[in-house]
This record gives structure tokens, C-alpha cells and sequence, in this order.
């Protein structure tokens, strides 16, 4: 029996540190790496000197991550949609409920789940396209060569109005203050640009534009949702513009996705 001390000692510790590399893989650029998605290495998109090159290597880098934020809405909204068959047989502290309460700040009703409180949340637990995200990150980050991108993965120029909240702009305004917010992966940027949309008020067009789109079994476009984008930037209906030729010159080079 004491000459087996040994080896059950060596073979603990064998499966205990393959255990913690095991867990420490599930989890790559902030995402659960489960279900055979793997975050790829960022490219050097400041070295990339073709601009069709840069291109491709930009979309073809931000696109697992957005495809992975539409399959984790599309995974709740299914249940949701199930669930909304029959309101009354939902459990209001359900963690699932609750969870997507919090998730899309929207709380639940003092007198239970009702038909329009889960009408509202469909219309938030709901996909972006890609070819949007990805024309939105590519404006705003430089196309990942700006120092917001760089220094605090910050691909969607999201601000923040408190001291050390993220990256002071150069050119800031002291009357208004702000910083672009720092996130600590791409993934956690994609997914707050993923609930700025989602939930944030100046976008209530864009989910209605969804909503119409979704109850009339049509497709839920880039070029659709984009004009509901007034309230993204200072210039108004020009960024709605600018968006929409970014996705028309650039198709070319986004990979075919399947949202």
C-alpha cells in the first residue's frame, strides 16, 4: 500500500493541473470557449498596409464575436418565445427571468409578468446583424488602429462620464465631460455595444424597426436597423449615412454570416 503513496500523490497532481489548464482555457479574450468557439489572435492592424488586406483581417477577426453575441440572443430568445405562450405559467423569480430582467433593464412588473412587459422584452432580446456591428466598429475604431482601440479595446466608442472610467479624448470638451470607455477584452466591448442597443432609450426606433420586420417575417437587415442609429453620434442623420456606404462598399469583404 505505501508503495502506491507515490503514485497517487503524481497522478492527483497531474489531474489537478490539467484541470486548472482546462479552466483557464474555457475562458479566451473574456469568452466561454465552450461549444467550439475560439476568439482569434488579434492581427497587427496598424502594420497591415494593403487597405483590402486590413479590411478582410479586421472583419474576419471582429466577426466570432459577434456571431457568438446573436447565438447566446437567439439561444434566449427561443425560450422566451416559448415561455410567452402562456404568461401565466411564468415564474417572475425564475433565475432565467430574472437573469434577462437585469440582463435588458427592464424590471419586472410589481403585479407579476404581464403580456406587454414580455412584448418589450422580445423586442430587446433580439439580434443585430453583423454586417452592421461590423460597420460600426470599423468606423468608430479606425478600423482597430485607434488608441481607444488599442489601449482599452474600446471598437465601438462608447463613452463614459466619470474620472478614470476609460480613455480621456485629446480634444476634450471640459463643458462635457467624457472618456471612451476601456473594457477589459473584445468581447466584453462587443457585448456592452450589444446592450447599448438593446436597451438604451435613444435606441427605441431602431428595436421598433426590428420588431416591425420580425412581425412581418421579413429579414432583419443592416441597412434597416442603421436608421435607427440617429442618436449614436453628434452628426445625426450624416452617421446614418456614413454607416450605410460602409456597409455598401465594404460586403465584399465581410464573411458571410449567419445573422
Amino acid at each position: 500500500m505505501t508503495k502506491l503513496k507515490p503514485f497517487i500523490i503524481l497522478l492527483t497532481l497531474i489531474l489537478l493541473i490539467g484541470f486548472l489548464w482546462f479552466g483557464k482555457q474555457l475562458f479566451v479574450d473574456g469568452v466561454n470557449t465552450d461549444n467550439q468557439f475560439q476568439p482569434p489572435k488579434r492581427p497587427p492592424f496598424s502594420t497591415i498596409i494593403n487597405i483590402e488586406d486590413k479590411k478582410k483581417a479586421f472583419f474576419d477577426y471582429l466577426t466570432p464575436f459577434v456571431e457568438e453575441a446573436n447565438k447566446q440572443i437567439l439561444s434566449d430568445r427561443q425560450v422566451l418565445e416559448e415561455l410567452s405562450q402562456d404568461p401565466t405559467k411564468i415564474d417572475p423569480s425564475s433565475p432565467f427571468i430574472e437573469s434577462l430582467s437585469e440582463e435588458y433593464a427592464l424590471p419586472i412588473p410589481k403585479e407579476g409578468i404581464t403580456s406587454a412587459w414580455l412584448n418589450e422584452l422580445l423586442k430587446r432580446v433580439n439580434i443585430i446583424p453583423a454586417q452592421l456591428v461590423l460597420a460600426q466598429s470599423a468606423m468608430e475604431s479606425s478600423w482597430g488602429t485607434s488608441r481607444f482601440a488599442v489601449e482599452g479595446n474600446g471598437f465601438f466608442g462608447q463613452w463614459c462620464f466619470t474620472k478614470g472610467c476609460g480613455i480621456p479624448p485629446h480634444d476634450l470638451d471640459p463643458e462635457h465631460y467624457h472618456e471612451v470607455q476601456r473594457f477589459p477584452t473584445v468581447y466584453a466591448a462587443v457585448q456592452a455595444y450589444f446592450d447599448n442597443i438593446n436597451t438604451n432609450d435613444a435606441y427605441t426606433q431602431l428595436r421598433d424597426i426590428r420588431a416591425n420586420l420580425q412581425a412581418k417575417h421579413e429579414k432583419i437587415t443592416a441597412d434597416a436597423l442603421a436608421h435607427g442609429l440617429l442618436n449614436y453620434s453628434q452628426i445625426g442623420h450624416q452617421y446614418i449615412q456614413q454607416v450605410l456606404e460602409m456597409i455598401k462598399t465594404n460586403q465584399q469583404f465581410m464573411p458571410k454570416t449567419t445573422t
